[in-house]
Formats: C-alpha cells, sequence, structure tokens
C-alpha cells in the first residue's frame, strides 16, 4: 500500500508542476495578438499537451472499469465451476430469495378496500368486533321489527279514530232525526187538535197511530244512541291503547335507531353486512401485513446466508450478486451477464485501442511541429518531457534511436 500511495503523491506533484508551468506559459501568449506570431504555434502544442494529458486520465478511467469487467467474469467462471454440493446450496439459498421478493412484490400490490379512518379503528376494538357485529345486525333486525309494529299500530290508531268520526257523525245524524221527529209529532199532534176542534171529528184513531210511530221512532233512535255510545267507548278504548303502544314502541325504535346510526358513523358503514365485509377486509390486511412482515424476516436471513456462502468463494465483488439473485438461479440469466460483460469489455477495449491512436498522433504532431519550428518558450520542452513522464508517452524519434 505503501508504494502506491507514494506512485500517487508523485503524480500529483508532477501535475501540480505542469500546471504552473501551463500558467506560466499562458501568461505570456496572452499578451500575444497576431496569429502569424510563432508564439501562437506554442499555444497549439500546449493545447496538445492538454488533450494527451486528459486522453491519458480518461484512458485510466477505462483501464479501471476494464479490469473490474476482468474480475466479474472471473467471478462468474469460479461461480459455475463450484463443486456440485456448494453449487446446490448457493442455488437453493438465491432460489428462495427470489421467491420471497417476489411476495413481497405481490404483497404490496395486494390492496383492501379498507380505508385508514376504519383500519384505525377496527384495531382499537379488534377483539369485540365479532360482538359489535352481532349487536349491530340484532339493532337492525330488531329496528325492522319496530317499524312493521310502528306501522301497525300507526294503521290501528287511523282505523279507530276513523271508526269514532264515523260513530260521532252518526251520533249527529240521529240526533237531527230524533228532532225532526219531536217537530213532526208536535206538529202532527196540532192539527189533530185543531181538527177536532173545528170539525168535531174522531182523531183517536190518527192520535193512537202518531204516538206509536212517534214512541216506535223514538225507541229506535234512544237504542242506536245507546249503542254509538257504546261503540264510541269501545273506540276510544282501542284508539288510546293503540296510541299508548305507539309511544311505547316510538321510543323504543328511536332507541335501537341511534344505536344503528351510530355504529353507522363510526365505522362508515351503510349496515351491518358491509361492516361484516369491511371487519373481513381488515382481517385479510392485517394477514397480508403479518405475512410481508414474515418475508422480510425471511428474506434479511437468506440474503445473509447468501452473504456468507459467497464470502467464502473468495469472489473478487461478492456483494454484487446480491442484486443478482437470479442470475445464481438461471442459467440462461447467467449466460446473459457473462455476454453483456463481454461485449462491454470489448467496448472498453476499443476505446483504449482509439485513446491510445488519439494520444499518439497528439504526440506525433508535437514532434512535427517542434521539429519544423524552433520558436517556442523553453518552459515548452520542460512540459513535453514532464507530459512524457506522466502520461507513458514518447516521441518516435527517441523510440527509433532506442
Amino acid at each position: 500500500m505503501g508504494i502506491f500511495t507514494n506512485r500517487k503523491k508523485k503524480k500529483e506533484l508532477r501535475a501540480a508542476k505542469i500546471d504552473d508551468a501551463f500558467n506560466r506559459v499562458y501568461n505570456q501568449i496572452e499578451g500575444i495578438d497576431s496569429w502569424e506570431d510563432p508564439k501562437k504555434l506554442e499555444q497549439y502544442i500546449l493545447d496538445s499537451c492538454e488533450q494527451i494529458i486528459s486522453s491519458t486520465k480518461e484512458m485510466e478511467r477505462q483501464k479501471t472499469e476494464y479490469r473490474v469487467v476482468t474480475r466479474y467474469l472471473n467471478d462468474i467462471k469460479a461461480i459455475e465451476n463450484l463443486p456440485k454440493n456448494e453449487a446446490k446450496e448457493l442455488r437453493n439459498t438465491a432460489a428462495r430469495i427470489c421467491e420471497l421478493e417476489r411476495n413481497i412484490l405481490d404483497a404490496r400490490t395486494i390492496t383492501r378496500n379498507i380505508s385508514e379512518e376504519q383500519f384505525e379503528v377496527i384495531s382499537s376494538e379488534e377483539e369485540d368486533m365479532p360482538d359489535i357485529i352481532n349487536r349491530f345486525r340484532s339493532d337492525e333486525i330488531y329496528q325492522s321489527k319496530l317499524k312493521r309494529n310502528l306501522s301497525y299500530l300507526e294503521g290501528e290508531k287511523s282505523r279507530w279514530e276513523i271508526e269514532r268520526e264515523d260513530l260521532s257523525s252518526q251520533n249527529k245524524l240521529f240526533k237531527r232525526m230524533a228532532m225532526a221527529i219531536l217537530v213532526s209529532f208536535t206538529t202532527l199532534l196540532f192539527l189533530l187538535i185543531l181538527v177536532y176542534n173545528n170539525f168535531k171529528a174522531d182523531v183517536s184513531l190518527w192520535a193512537f197511530i202518531v204516538l206509536f210511530i212517534c214512541a216506535a221512532s223514538g225507541f229506535i233512535i234512544f237504542l242506536r244512541q245507546n249503542t254509538i255510545t257504546r261503540d264510541n267507548r269501545v273506540a276510544l278504548v282501542h284508539l288510546n291503547q293503540a296510541i299508548s303502544m305507539l309511544n311505547v314502541e316510538r321510543m323504543k325504535y328511536v332507541n335501537v335507531t341511534n344505536s344503528v346510526e351510530y355504529s353507522k358513523d363510526k365505522y362508515h358503514v351503510k349496515n351491518s353486512a358491509e361492516l361484516q365485509y369491511i371487519w373481513e377486509q381488515y382481517s385479510d390486511k392485517v394477514r397480508d401485513q403479518q405475512r410481508y412482515i414474515q418475508h422480510n424476516d425471511d428474506l434479511e436471513f437468506y440474503n445473509g446466508k447468501l452473504e456468507r456462502i459467497l464470502g467464502s468463494l473468495g469472489l473478487a465483488d461478492d456483494k454484487i450478486w446480491l442484486n443478482q439473485v437470479n442470475a445464481l438461479v438461471d442459467k440462461q440469466d447467467m449466460a446473459d451477464c457473462r455476454h453483456r460483460l463481454v461485449q462491454r469489455r470489448k467496448k472498453i477495449r476499443d476505446r483504449l485501442d482509439d485513446h491510445r491512436r488519439i494520444v499518439q498522433e497528439e504526440r506525433d504532431e508535437i514532434d512535427r511541429l517542434m521539429t519544423e519550428h524552433e520558436h517556442y518558450l523553453p518552459e515548452i520542452q520542460e512540459i513535453i518531457k514532464s507530459v512524457d513522464k506522466l502520461c507513458g508517452t514518447s516521441s518516435r524519434n527517441s523510440k527509433r534511436k532506442a
């Protein structure tokens, strides 16, 4: 580790010196206005040196990525060449993780038809909910029964009220009939007296007939009025009974209705059947949550087991396979993964070749310009040497001499 650290520090010091040299040269070039001035050539050389440094840095990043991809390919090879027992344990553990991840994903997609407010209310009374539902259902049944009783008693009340009104009308009618008979009897009696006084006729028979008719009519009216009075008393008794029972039933109906409405408002339902459905949804959601927690616990256990198994294999990077569990189970996925890494490594190698070509072309161009032109600052040569040392480049002329 100390060797690499010293190398890194030396590179950083060398890069700092190059930056200082760049700044000194640029400060001298900034005052030049004519593009035909030889100093502009030196600026071009500096730009080329910067391009070489930039390309070299990119090559270092590509080399690092190339080494990482190569390690991944070596890890794949090591996994595929495991002994049967170890491979079976690894595959079974990975398969269990895949199954648990699918179960957790499915659990997240499940939605229950219950609001958060309903869930909170029911959770606070979870143990008493079966009794609450039964009581709610009983209240609804009792409410329906009271409603039918109220309807029947309302009918009875109306019937006896109509009966009393009819009897009252008959009573008034018979009173008018009695008055009419009395007036008629008085008139006939007066006429008979006039006839007897004026004509001295025998009117005793007619008087007897009139008296008989009046007596018979009066007796009939008397009997009927007595019947009406008796029926009226009976109707009044039944009416009072109906009103009394109606009041009692109304009180019961109001009480049970208040209980039903309280349950509706509290649990945000329309009836006991809906509350039963919401209770079932609540129970399902609680079971879903319990399964979700259990799956998470199992997943954590098997992830730890998989991590231990991978750690024992001596892989370059065992952590990355925790996110590539499907490839540990499915051979085709593993083959696809290896193919992608091979293609990726090939692209990296192609890019490295392109960068090497660009760097060498830039370096050759600097050699050509340095050979053809001799007008440059003294710091230019120092910068070029430093760039060669930093980037590992060299002049083709020096290579030929070598």
